[in-house]
C-alpha cells in the first residue's frame, strides 16, 4: 500500500482489532459514515465455512512444507535450492493463511502440525506426485476465490493458486533438468 493512500478496507481491519481491543471506543467515526455498501462485503462479513476452508488449506500447506523438507535432504544437489523455494514459499503460505484467518476469526489457527509420514520417494515419483499435489492445490485455491463473495479474500486465494500452479511449473523444470543428465 502506498504511505497516505488509505482505502477503506484499512479502516475496516483496524476498526475489528479496535471492537475486539476496546469497544466502547469508536476510533474512525467519520470514516464509519462513508464507507460504501461494497466495502462491507470486504473483510466483515465472515462465512464459517471459509474459516473452516482456511484450517484445510493451513493444514495442506505445512504438509507440503514438510514434504519438501524431507525430499531436501535426499534430493539430487542441483535441486535443493528449488526445494528450499518450495519449502519457504510453502511455509509462507501457511503463515499467509493463519494471519487470514485471525483477521477472519479474531482467533489464532490451532491446527496440529502434519505427521511425518517419513516416506521419501525416489526422485521422478516424488516429482510426479508433487506435480499433481500442486496442481490438485491450485484448482483448490481458484474454485475457493470463485466461490466466496469476499473480495480480499478472493484476491488472497486467487494469488495462492497461481503460486500453487507456478510451483507445479518448477516440479516440471526441476524433472526437465533430470533429463538433460
Amino acid at each position: 500500500m502506498e504511505y497516505g493512500k488509505q482505502v477503506y478496507e484499512d479502516y475496516l481491519h483496524c476498526d475489528h482489532v479496535w471492537q475486539r481491543v476496546a469497544p466502547e471506543l469508536e476510533p474512525y467515526p467519520a470514516v464509519r459514515s462513508t464507507v460504501p455498501a461494497v466495502a462491507a462485503n470486504c473483510c466483515i462479513a465472515r462465512r464459517r465455512e471459509e474459516a473452516e476452508q482456511l484450517v484445510d488449506f493451513i493444514g495442506h500447506e505445512l504438509a507440503d512444507r514438510q514434504v519438501y523438507c524431507q525430499q531436501l535432504r535426499v534430493a539430487p544437489p542441483a535441486a535443493r535450492r528449488v526445494l528450499r523455494q518450495l519449502v519457504e514459499e510453502e511455509g509462507g503460505h501457511a503463515r499467509r493463511l493463519m494471519g487470514l484467518y485471525y483477521m477472519m476469526t479474531g482467533q489464532c489457527c490451532r491446527t496440529a502440525p502434519p505427521a511425518a509420514d517419513g516416506e521419501c520417494l525416489a526422485w521422478c515419483a516424488f516429482l510426479r506426485r508433487r506435480y499433481e499435489e500442486e496442481c490438485a492445490g491450485g484448482y483448490a485455491y481458484a474454485k475457493a476465490a470463485e466461490e466466496t463473495e469476499d473480495e480480499c479474500l478472493r484476491r488472497t486465494l486467487q494469488r495462492m493458486s497461481a503460486d500453487e500452479y507456478r510451483h507445479a511449473e518448477m516440479l516440471v523444470q526441476l524433472w526437465e533438468g533430470n533429463l538433460s543428465r
